[in-house]
């Protein structure tokens, strides 16, 4: 007999923490029954007002707030496929996301109306646009009365393992977006690996998201809520802001990109707030430099978590725990330190060469990861599916080396190696070098084509604001760590680094940019 398992969960979680706060946003906070209540409404409006059935395809285009949470449980209680649309998308890429799922209804706020306007006239499947504010443009439905037209009773479809859960785009860095697939067991799966790896949740805990609930962080305010924890919801990343409302609900677990921990320590003040009830960080999405993470220990102390996935994958694949973040206290030694950690609870990983085969400890290889969690496949792209996955297995393109004790070091993106004078270089390697140098703010660094070497390395750099970055310190530098091949012959100082929507660097940016840029004995040139 098929049931909604993930559905009785909110609702027991609703029922039983009723009178708590659950989700706290800019405008507003809501109740756990409040929530309940109000997913239920849209639950049964999308199913039975609009006629919507199991399988159909609904996009979240908000901020965080609120009004996105209740959302997310209501698609789950109605059996709908969830399309999470990033607030930093252009309307190019909002209209692919929304015609390639064939979406038929779309949430969204008034910030994004003259945008959803400017393309609604594309969108051959959509049937109506909900908006979460008071005020509504013509042609939408305003929530209100949406809610209003719905019931508060307990509603749920029935679902089964392999129903549809989520359709989440890649940033289409590669090439355009491609919708991964995930079913109700994977996200069963993903919640049982959260609490098994990263939160330990009880009651008393209280979240704060700064990342966008499209992404990441999005994964964590169901583990929070069916456990009666609180999600505080931050519309938009600010150092001051996060230490103001960590200090206000007594904040407990937050998640976060690099970049975001580098700017915490940048802003940090030692007395002016009180954080002393934060005791879980977890950061990924892109590598951590070094020294932004000794900075952090040394601010925040041993509460950071790092967590390893992608969008075909989800996190958390391999995870680096807070004692591995220190050293061991009977060797001293650090043996977590500038890897990506071990294998999480609920994951297989197998390191393979180009045929397949399994390579020898201590030798580079793609990772491949199995488990309930992967993605089915990529929505309504087949040759797609079967270039990722293979007989349960998915590719990661992600190239790393494992050790004895069992811990992954990623060494590089397996389309960004770079092969010079027949050597493979991996550019995180020489990030990581780089951004050892005192002067590096942010550095990213890209194979650019040459007549004898094939490629060379170039180095794009933003130096710290008051430092300048020399071509020869640079060299210098690397030379201390890196093989003669492995040096940057250019370095290009910028003003900034091109980023995707999810915060990562752009390379792809990058490479169209300075591939055709002729490499030179090195040298520093400026561009703004």
């Amino acid at each position: 007999m098929a049931t909604n398992a993930l559905a009785e969960l909110l609702s027991r979680a609703g029922h039983d923490f009723a009178r708590r706060e659950a989700v706290v946003g800019e405008q507003r906070s809501m109740t756990f029954a409040e929530v309940e209540a109000d997913s239920n409404r849209l639950a049964s409006y999308l199913s039975l007002a609009l006629g919507l059935k199991k399988g159909e395809r609904v996009a979240i285009l908000l901020p965080n707030c609120p009004e996105f949470v209740v959302a997310d449980f209501a698609l789950i209680k109605a059996g709908l496929i969830r399309v999470p649309v990033n607030p930093r998308y252009t309307a190019h890429e909002i209209e692919f996301i929304m015609n390639h799922s064939a979406a038929a209804v779309l949430v969204t706020s008034t910030a994004f109306a003259s945008m959803v306007g400017e393309i609604r006239p594309a969108l051959a499947s959509l049937r109506c646009v909900i908006v979460v504010d008071n005020s509504m443009p013509l042609g939408t439905l305003a929530w209100r009365d949406v809610l209003d037209q719905g019931a508060a009773a307990t509603f749920a479809v029935d679902t089964v393992d392999d129903d549809g859960y989520m359709i989440a785009y890649t940033s289409g860095t590669t090439g355009r977006p491609k919708g991964a697939f995930t079913t109700v067991k994977a996200r069963w799966a993903g919640v049982c690996m959260t609490y098994a790896n990263e939160l330990f949740v009880i009651p008393a805990d209280v979240m704060l998201h700064v990342a966008s609930l499209a992404h990441g962080s999005g994964t964590k305010v169901l583990p929070l809520f069916v456990k009666g924890g609180k999600n505080v919801l931050l519309p938009k990343f600010s150092p001051l802001e996060f230490f103001r409302l960590v200090e206000e609900h007594k904040v407990t677990i937050s998640w976060m990109v690099p970049t975001m921990v580098a700017m915490l320590v940048d802003a940090w003040v030692e007395n002016r707030f009180d954080t002393s009830s934060l005791r879980t960080v977890i950061y990924g999405g892109a590598p951590m430099p070094e020294p932004v993470l000794q900075r952090a220990l040394a601010t925040f102390g041993p509460i950071f978590v790092q967590i390893y996935g992608l969008t075909e994958a989800p996190h958390p694949d391999l995870i680096l725990a807070k004692h591995e973040h220190l050293p061991d206290p009977v060797t001293g030694l650090r043996s977590g330190m500038r890897t990506t950690g071990r294998v999480a609870i609920g994951v297989q990983i197998r390191l393979v060469d180009d045929t397949g085969r399994d390579v020898a400890p201590g030798e580079v290889g793609e990772i491949i990861v199995g488990g309930d969690h992967i993605m089915a496949g990529y929505w309504n792209d087949p040759v797609a599916t079967q270039e990722t996955v293979r007989e349960g297995w998915c590719s990661t393109g992600d190239l790393a080396r494992v050790d004895e004790e069992g811990f992954y070091t990623i060494v590089d993106r397996k389309k960004e190696m770079i092969i010079s004078g027949g050597y493979n270089v991996y550019p995180r390697e020489v990030e990581d070098v780089l951004y050892r140098h005192p002067s590096v703010a942010e550095c990213a660094v890209i194979g650019v084509p040459d007549g004898i070497w094939g490629e060379t390395v170039h180095a794009l750099i933003v130096a710290k604001p008051g430092c300048v970055v020399e071509a020869e310190a640079i060299s210098a530098h690397c030379a201390r760590e890196l093989a003669g091949y492995k040096k940057p012959r250019k370095v290009t100082l910028l003003s900034e680094l091109p980023k995707t929507a999810n915060g990562k660097i752009d390379k792809k940016a990058l490479r169209a940019r300075f591939a055709a840029a002729k490499p030179a004995s090195t040298a520093t040139e400026a561009t703004a």
